[in-house]
């Protein structure tokens, strides 16, 4: 809920999310620190007292969702700003909630000292699952924030009460007086807790966190920005963890060892051998398949680790500290993932180290367990097969991580995710072309060849909308553009003398590179006067409003769109109404919509209707010899002449280009249409709606 409601600050990217769930585990652990000392310094009824005034003070900070005070007024790395604002809203209610599994299991076991406390993770894992699961397919569609946030606030004061209730419980039980290390375990496998033991508890949960960041960036960044695909890598963690610690039959080390070992190397040592290359590590698998792959290596190697770390467990005594360091290993892998990797790494390399980790831990424990010296004939022979076989694993690992597949003029990564140049057909001058890519995504693409170096191409190209409506223009007058993405500058491709291109971009890595001229020369050979305006668009437009008044563009362009994740702030009628005061009379809109995975076409039409726009759609097939890639871009107006005026140009255009009927075609939504499309505003966005 918090993190959908700062996500539109801060660009709508991938890396909010990660910081989330950096600060989500370190929290944890911070809760189990607390629950640690409280178990051990306090009796139960010093435990009750305590945790009652930390409750109170966290009622002090609510509500969670943060203020708009706290909005960002520049760009650069918003992190140190996300997390100041998560400490102040968040941490303390977090906190709370976060002790509440250690102080109820320790709690459980002094109430009933004969059964074991560890189901009760399990339990509380589940309770996590489904909350994941109802939140955006069942409270997200019905209810705005502003109504979630009081409704929040009423579920923690619930929660706060009965986990209160469960420690009078255990106040008013015949063990409340006894020291917590009197507790005992009724169960025969707890583990002693020696210093490798505790290391243990440490690598083995934060190797899984790992994994799941890594696994969910490969799927949602470099394969497919998929909306919902990154609830599945979590759902299967959050079921590891129920699976492990709810009973013991639902985990056998050989069976999930040699499913993960054929994933690792189906996915990863083919890449190696080079049959397959750049993130598409099996060229050969589909779209579908590769993500089960993925998803069946995370289900499988999580529940490896985490059915190791029920094997682990110690005896109740010492349950807090267990926890501590289970909490502590998630904390670390996050802050590492989070926060270390995008300044240390230029590509995702964590899915690969957690991988490593993983399988050198399991290797550890093995010999643990049985000493290769206790082994005599065939189990000797089977165990080093194991062994080379996981190295031979590993080895591909690194392989894979050190694989160039195309040449890649420059690679940076930061918090926004990972950039590539890649330069294509270096060998044939014609086809010679440079290009940006984030993740899958084409920012632009541009040719080398001095003869056509400067022509607009991919989805800005001639016979695009854009391009189309670009050139819609009256003969001496200079046109005043706002674009909301930069790319690599290709709009600016054109520009005419007199005429005033202001370029908004939240990454700084893409404008340093779109300003580079070893790689992109479109901002530095336009016509136009340009402006680069670095921060989040909305916010700037936003400060700009209240600062100089209105920009009077005669065309808006948005085109913040990373891949097929959607920037939800910047499709909602509060930032259509933004978009409007900007404009100059019969000004434009244009929205680029190309989308895979969503339906955005009724959306568009359906704001735009509830603030007194008309629009139009205009949706062109690849056209190589006008440069021109499949698009799909819509066009708004508060005047309804200047909407018909760009039909009949798009139109006369196309026969001047002596393009076939269906290459370009140009309609509007119906009234039966928008009546059943959805309306997005800053309170309530359903991105369920608009999947195709």
């Amino acid at each position: 809920m918090v993190g959908k409601h700062i996500l539109p600050w801060f660009g709508g990217g991938a890396g909010v999310w990660t910081l989330c769930l950096a600060f989500y585990q370190t929290t944890l652990f911070l809760g189990y620190a607390y629950a640690h000392v409280l178990v051990r310094s306090l009796p139960v009824l010093g435990q009750l007292l305590l945790h009652a005034a930390l409750i109170v003070a966290a009622f002090l900070v609510l509500p969670v969702l943060p203020g708009d005070a706290w909005k960002p007024t520049s760009g650069g790395d918003p992190s140190g700003r996300i997390l100041a604002m998560l400490i102040r809203n968040v941490a303390l209610p977090f906190l709370v909630l976060s002790s509440t599994g250690p102080l109820v299991q320790t709690w459980f076991a002094r109430r009933l000292p004969n059964r074991s406390p560890y189901p009760l993770y399990a339990l509380s894992n589940a309770g996590s699952l489904l909350a994941l699961l109802v939140y955006p397919f069942v409270v997200e569609p019905k209810i705005g924030l502003s109504q979630q946030s009081p409704a929040w606030s009423g579920g923690f004061a619930l929660a706060c009460a009965a986990v209160l209730f469960c420690a009078w419980l255990a106040y008013r039980s015949p063990s409340a007086s006894a020291p917590s290390g009197a507790i005992r375990d009724p169960d025969p496998h707890a583990a002693n807790s020696g210093l490798l033991t505790t290391l243990l508890w440490l690598a083995l949960p934060g190797c899984a966190v790992m994994l799941l960041m890594g696994i969910t960036n490969r799927l949602c960044v470099d394969i497919a920005s998929v909306p919902f695909l990154w609830i599945a890598p979590l759902s299967l963690y959050l079921l590891t963890l129920i699976l492990c610690f709810a009973s013991p039959r639902f985990y056998h080390r050989g069976l999930f060892a040699v499913v993960s070992l054929v994933l690792l190397a189906v996915l990863f040592g083919r890449g190696a051998s080079g049959i397959a290359s750049g993130t598409e590590f099996v060229k050969h698998l589909s779209f579908g398949m590769e993500i089960a792959a993925y998803l069946c290596l995370l289900f499988s190697t999580c529940m490896l680790l985490h059915g190791e770390l029920y094997r682990l467990r110690p005896a109740a005594e010492s349950i807090t500290r267990f926890y501590l360091c289970v909490s502590g290993g998630g904390a670390i892998a996050g802050i590492f993932v989070g926060i270390l990797a995008p300044r240390i790494f230029d590509a995702y390399h964590e899915l690969p180290l957690a991988l490593a980790a993983c399988w050198l831990l399991v290797l550890i424990i093995a010999r643990r367990e049985t000493p290769a010296e206790t082994l005599a004939g065939w189990g000797r022979v089977r165990r080093r097969a194991v062994e080379a076989l996981t190295l031979l694993v590993l080895a591909a690992l690194v392989v894979q991580t050190l694989w160039v597949p195309e040449p890649v003029r420059i690679q940076k990564r930061n918090f926004f995710g990972v950039l590539r140049v890649i330069e294509r057909d270096t060998n044939d001058s014609r086809k010679h072309t440079i290009r940006m890519m984030h993740g899958t995504t084409l920012h632009g693409v541009q040719f080398r060849s001095s003869r056509v170096q400067e022509r607009a191409t991919s989805y800005y190209g001639t016979a695009t909308g854009i391009g189309l409506a670009l050139t819609d223009r009256e003969r001496g007058r200079p046109l005043q553009v706002g674009i909301i993405g930069l790319g690599i500058g290709t709009l600016a491709a054109y520009g005419l003398p007199g005429d005033e291109f202001t370029f908004y971009e939240i990454d700084p890595e893409v404008v340093r590179i779109s300003r580079d001229d070893r790689y992109f020369t479109y901002l530095k050979n336009s016509a136009a006067q340009l402006e680069v305006v670095e921060g989040d668009a909305r916010l700037m437009l936003e400060s700009s409003l209240r600062g100089e008044g209105g920009k009077g563009f005669d065309i808006l362009v948005v085109d913040a769109f990373s891949g097929d994740s959607v920037p939800i702030h910047l499709l909602t009628k509060e930032a259509f109404q933004l978009y409007k005061q900007h404009l100059r009379p019969g000004g434009l809109v244009a929205f680029h919509i190309s989308n895979r995975r969503l339906l955005l076409t009724p959306l568009v039409f359906r704001v735009a209707q509830a603030i007194g726009l008309d629009g139009l759609e205009v949706v062109n097939i690849t056209l190589p010899k006008r440069t021109s890639a499949r698009s799909k871009w819509v066009f708004l107006s508060e005047n309804a002449q200047r909407i018909d005026d760009l039909e009949a140009f798009i139109k006369k255009r196309q026969r001047a280009f002596r393009l076939p009927g269906n290459s370009i075609i140009v309609s509007s939504l119906t009234a039966e249409t928008l009546a059943h499309a959805p309306l997005w505003t800053d309170d309530y966005s359903d991105l369920f709606s608009v999947i195709k």
